[in-house]
C-alpha cells in the first residue's frame, strides 16, 4: 500500500510489575529431603499477600485488552498497527490507564511497610528480610509505557550494496508489508464475524438466554472499526453501516419475538456477506 507510513504507525505496550515472589532454595531442599526426592521443583514464597497487588494487575490487564481492541496485529515482536485515524483517541485513553496504574502503584508503596510486617507474621520462619527490597526499588519496578515507531519505508535504503540486491530487498519488504496488511485487515473481518455470528447463534434459538453484551459488543465495533479501517476498505465500511441496524435494546430482543426474528435474519444476512471474505 502506498503511503502506509502516513496512514498508520507501530505501537508497542510495555508493562513491568513487581512479582512479589521469591525462590527459596533452603525450603525447596527441605521439601525434597522430606519426600526423598531430587530436582523435584522450586518453592516460591509469596512475599506479599496476592490480593494487595490485584488492583495494579487489573489495570495492567485492562491496558493490554485496550491495546488489542484499539490496534491491529502486525509483527510477532509485540508491535501493533495503530491507524492514524485512531491515534488521538488511543493516546487519550491510554493516559487514563497510565494515570490509574501509577496511582495504584503509589498506593501500594505507601502500604509496603505494613504489608511487609504482615508477611513477617504470615511467613513466620520462612520470612527473610533480604527478600524485601527498599520501597524506592520496588516502586521502580512498576511501569507502563507505549512506544511508537514508523512503519519501514521500502524505498528508503542507505546500505552500501549493489542495486540488484537493493531491488531484491525492496521486493522482499513490500511483500512482507502487504502480507501484514492482509493479516491486519482480516482481523477486522474476524472481529465482525465473531460478534455478528454470536448474535445469529443466540437469536436463532427460541428463548435462548443472552447478556446485554450481545448488542453492546456490536456497538463497540461500530464505534471503533471505522478508526481501524486504515485501508479505507469500502466493503468494511459497508458492513459496518449495515451492522447499525442490529443496535437495538437487548430487552426488545428478549420480549418481542417479531423483532428478535427480524434481527436474527438481518444478522444472518450480514454474516453471509462476511463469509465471502473468508473463502
Amino acid at each position: 500500500m502506498k503511503n502506509l507510513s502516513e496512514r498508520a504507525l507501530l505501537v508497542n505496550l510495555t508493562i513491568s510489575q513487581w512479582g512479589a515472589r521469591k525462590y527459596d532454595k533452603s525450603v525447596s531442599r527441605e521439601i525434597e529431603k522430606e519426600h526423598n526426592a531430587h530436582n523435584a521443583g522450586r518453592y516460591n514464597k509469596i512475599l506479599i499477600a496476592e490480593n494487595e497487588l490485584s488492583e495494579i494487575q487489573k489495570i495492567a490487564s485492562g491496558a493490554r485488552s485496550f491495546l488489542y481492541d484499539n490496534t491491529l496485529p502486525w509483527g510477532d515482536n509485540g508491535d501493533r498497527l495503530l491507524p492514524s485515524t485512531n491515534y488521538f483517541e488511543f493516546v487519550n485513553q491510554f493516559r487514563a490507564f497510565k494515570s490509574s496504574f501509577e496511582v495504584a502503584a503509589s498506593n501500594f508503596i505507601s502500604q509496603y511497610p505494613v504489608l511487609k510486617e504482615d508477611a513477617r507474621r504470615r511467613l513466620n520462619g520462612m520470612f527473610r528480610e533480604t527478600d524485601y527490597p527498599a520501597a524506592a526499588v520496588i516502586r521502580s519496578k512498576f511501569n507502563i509505557e507505549i512506544t511508537f515507531l514508523p512503519i519501514p519505508d521500502s524505498t528508503d535504503f542507505r546500505l552500501q550494496i549493489n542495486e540488484e540486491e537493493v531491488s531484491h530487498l525492496r521486493t522482499q519488504i513490500e511483500t512482507e508489508i502487504n502480507s501484514r496488511i492482509t493479516h491486519a485487515t482480516k482481523n477486522i473481518w474476524t472481529r465482525i464475524k465473531d460478534a455478528v455470528g454470536h448474535m445469529v447463534e443466540k437469536l436463532s434459538v427460541k428463548d435462548a438466554v443472552f447478556r446485554d453484551t450481545l448488542v453492546t459488543n456490536i456497538q463497540e465495533l461500530v464505534d471503533i472499526l471505522p478508526r481501524l479501517n486504515f485501508t479505507n476498505d469500502k466493503d468494511i465500511t459497508a458492513v459496518i453501516d449495515s451492522m447499525k441496524t442490529l443496535l437495538i435494546h437487548p430487552d426488545a430482543l428478549r420480549k418481542n419475538a417479531t423483532i428478535r426474528n427480524q434481527k436474527a435474519e438481518e444478522a444472518k444476512a450480514i454474516l453471509d456477506k462476511i463469509n465471502d471474505f473468508f473463502d
